[in-house]
């Protein structure tokens, strides 16, 4: 079976952070707390996971807008940025504890 780049990629971070939680388990560590697992790139599977994985992400709408916006940009002379920060967002679930402001 071919697994393209972008599905790779996925299934790479999907595997680490099942195997995070899953040594946790097995070295009897409680998820949250003892160790807090945090997995990079909000995928929906994160939330079907035990124990639900807490994600840090950006959201594809954000990194479509702010590409689309370079590209016209680039296209109309108007100059362009040659690196762009986009603010990510943390998704808490079950993997990691909830501060008082995130109740």
């Amino acid at each position: 079976m071919r697994v393209s780049g972008r599905k790779r990629d996925w299934l790479n971070r999907l595997t680490i952070a099942v195997e995070a939680l899953r040594a946790c388990a097995e070295l009897a560590l409680n998820v949250p707390d003892d160790i807090t697992v945090v997995g990079c790139g909000d995928i929906m599977v994160a939330g079907l996971l035990s124990p639900a994985l807490t994600t840090l992400g950006v959201r594809k709408y954000d990194i479509g807008a702010r590409s689309a916006r370079m590209l016209l940009d680039r296209i109309n002379c108007r100059g362009w940025e040659s690196e762009v920060l986009l603010e990510p967002e943390i998704v808490v679930r079950q993997s990691a504890p909830r501060t008082q402001d995130q109740s």
